[in-house]
């Protein structure tokens, strides 16, 4: 009895074409994780300026609120500071507050 062969071609190009399409398969693969890493150190670079521009700006505002920069600022315009508020007391009929308290 004679056994018939199969044909080792086919089966060998089969191999070949899964050995290459695993080849390209992984060089895809690492690019795009090179590409990845790459894009994650820009976000984190740009992260880290934000966060420097962030906090010189809530120092400007720390600066900006301050109450006597504000006061300095307004005498420079010509602002003067007002005068106390006086206040009516209907039962003793006399007013209350200003410079010297009752008048």
């Amino acid at each position: 009895m004679s056994r018939a062969r199969a044909p080792r071609i086919p089966f060998v190009l089969l191999v070949l074409c899964l050995m290459v399409a695993a080849l390209v398969s992984l060089l895809v693969l690492r690019s795009v994780v090179a590409q990845e890493a790459y894009t994650i150190t820009s976000l984190q670079s740009q992260n880290r300026g934000l966060s420097y521009q962030e906090q010189k700006l809530q120092d400007e505002v720390a600066h900006l609120e301050n109450t006597d920069r504000i006061a300095e600022e307004a005498e420079e315009m010509g602002m003067e500071q007002g005068e106390a508020p006086l206040f009516l007391d209907p039962d003793e009929g006399e007013v209350i507050g200003g410079q010297g308290g009752a008048e």
